[in-house]
């Protein structure tokens, strides 16, 4: 790569350089099995597939054989002053973990050493998605920004974040991502911090001046007053604060010009729909800004249709029509937690929706963002 790095927006002010005392990242391990035991409710229950009846939508020619809904991927019409969609004109792959060679047992992401490593390593995945999609695969790294960990004490936030751990974002991952076309994905484990103050801090820091970076929230490790193990009793989020945070961050892309939309994911495995209470409480009053592109990522680890049952009921149409967009986690095979994978993962063909899995379950329609982990 040349020396030239990408600058933020050309309508934004330039972002502040991130540093903060060198230090040693936290491995993470009883924070990762507190999240992998808790993630195995995407094992559990059994409902109709599917639940609820297909929109009538526009289907590609490789879709015509099976009776699942594919996103076309058609870009928007070019129109001045107004961000350009992120996940409309192709699929997302993210791939997730804290960061190049740190904590393997978080996530993909910390088996790589280095940009090079990362794409000879998803390769196959890049590949398979496009053939299914029709469509160039726009790939993420999806960094555990703001690490969850043991509360010290009832002000502590319960956090370590990725900028004070001597992880230089913008030089090291931002800027090189960019030259190489991919996103950065800066996910948040919540704590005790709400959702506006991730995205207030990821402002001021400067990272969302740039087009390729993007957030996500993670409702498991939302820490409540007197709780000293973030996600465990698993956490929640109201439909009150994720509009907060939008509504943040679609003013920020309107007062600064933006060229793009920012995406925000939350992440999520209980749900209404499929169970008795949910971690996004009144989901349904969730509002969609067309600067933010919202999407709900269907977490856990388990088999084939468990994993589909809970996507189905996340993502559910009937229940939430104002939520477009919609991803799923795929728990890849880790050798440094072998309990905590996806036995077996779902083929690229059964996430578009073109196969079914061998209990006969199929996606209601394709995901716009797969969370690689």
């Amino acid at each position: 790569m040349g020396a030239v790095g990408l600058l933020p927006d050309s309508r934004t002010h330039p972002p502040n350089a991130a540093a903060g005392p060198a230090g040693a990242a936290l491995p993470g391990q009883s924070t990762a099995a507190t999240a992998a035991r808790a993630s195995s409710s995407a094992g559990s229950g059994v409902i109709v597939d599917p639940p609820f009846s297909i929109p009538d939508v526009c289907i590609p020619e490789i879709a015509r054989a099976g009776p699942a809904v594919l996103q076309c991927w058609e870009p928007d019409p070019p129109l001045a002053d107004i961000p350009r969609s992120i996940l409309q004109e192709r699929p997302m792959l993210t791939i997730y973990g804290r960061s190049f060679g740190v904590a393997p047992l978080l996530g993909m992401l910390g088996e790589f050493q280095s940009f090079d490593e990362l794409e000879a390593g998803i390769d196959p995945w890049v590949r398979s998605m496009s053939e299914v999609a029709g469509t160039q695969v726009y790939v993420a790294l999806h960094m555990i920004y703001a690490l969850a960990r043991p509360c010290y004490n009832d002000d502590d936030s319960c956090l370590i974040y990725l900028d004070l751990s001597g992880v230089d974002l913008v030089n090291d991952y931002i800027q090189p991502a960019a030259e190489r076309g991919m996103a950065v994905i800066l996910d948040a484990q919540m704590g005790r911090r709400p959702p506006l103050h991730f995205v207030r801090h990821m402002i001021d820091q400067g990272y969302m001046a740039y087009p390729n970076v993007h957030v996500a929230l993670d409702p498991e490790f939302a820490t409540r007053p007197g709780q000293s193990h973030p996600g465990s009793p698993i956490g929640r989020l109201s439909a009150d604060q994720i509009n907060e945070a939008q509504t943040e961050l679609a003013t920020y892309v309107r007062d600064e010009g933006l060229s793009h939309k920012k995406v925000m994911i939350i992440h999520q495995f209980v749900d209404d729909v499929s169970d008795s209470w949910s971690m996004v409480t009144r989901k349904r009053d969730i509002q969609a800004l067309p600067e933010v592109e919202l999407v709900y990522d269907a977490d856990g680890f388990g088999s084939p249709d468990a994993k589909i049952v809970k996507y189905n009921a996340i993502t559910n149409p009937e229940a939430y029509p104002q939520l477009k967009w919609r991803g799923i986690k795929i728990f890849s095979y880790n050798r440094h937690a072998p309990r905590y994978s996806d036995a077996p993962v779902l083929t690229p063909r059964q996430l578009f929706g073109l196969d079914t899995t061998s209990g006969g379950r199929r996606m209601w329609a394709a995901p716009h963002l797969i969370v690689l982990a």
